[in-house]
């Protein structure tokens, strides 16, 4: 491999480095920096090891260079997804109950989370849980919580704005509601935002 190989893989993966940042935002803003730093461990440990292949090439014979480039990127691919799987287990199983609607177990999940690491993203995955449950109460409890650890966090602001119309304080959830666009919100909460607020001025 060479070095402009080397240099356009790792161009490559600083881009994957970036967007997985972008995604983590929220992590950035409360400075949970361990907590990022496992989402990106995966990646980084790809970029270590494409470094090192260079130097594996260099002492390979023609004879075995093809054999011993498959095996090690093999290696390398199983390694970054063994190391992805590993990150964040009790997060995916809480998702996996969320997806699946079994709320209960999901609030339950994540209330586990919270104990053990209380992110505004946790609070706010609680939250949603909560009131698909049918305890808005709760879930404007764990939105709060959210909201007061990253008030940018467009998602807990729609989160607590559902459980607020839920409880019929339908002033305070079109003010959440609007606060989404201003906050960290993308383009497909935005628009459920929108929808909110369309239904809000029906009803």
């Amino acid at each position: 491999m060479s070095l402009y190989q080397t240099l356009a893989a790792m161009a490559v993966l600083l881009v994957f480095l970036l967007l997985v940042a972008r995604q983590n935002r929220d992590l950035l803003r409360v400075r949970a920096y361990p907590e990022l730093l496992a989402r990106l461990l995966p990646l980084l440990s790809a970029g270590v090891l494409a470094l090192g292949l260079p130097l594996v090439m260099r002492y390979t014979t023609p004879d075995n260079a093809l054999t011993v480039l498959l095996v090690y990127l093999a290696g390398t691919a199983i390694l970054t997804a063994i190391m992805a799987r590993a990150v964040a287990p009790e997060e995916r199983r809480a998702a996996s109950l969320f997806r699946r609607r079994e709320y209960e177990a999901a609030a339950e999940a994540y209330k586990s989370l919270v104990a053990r690491r209380p992110l505004p993203r946790h609070h706010t995955a609680l939250a949603a849980s909560l009131d698909a449950a049918g305890d808005p109460e709760g879930a404007l409890e764990a939105a709060d919580a959210a909201v007061k650890l990253d008030p940018k966090l467009g998602l807990a602001l729609y989160n607590r704005a559902s459980a607020l119309a839920a409880l019929g304080e339908r002033e305070r959830a079109r003010a959440d509601l609007e606060a989404v666009f201003r906050a960290d919100s993308n383009r497909r909460l935005k628009r459920a935002a929108e929808e909110a607020l369309e239904s809000l001025g029906k009803s």
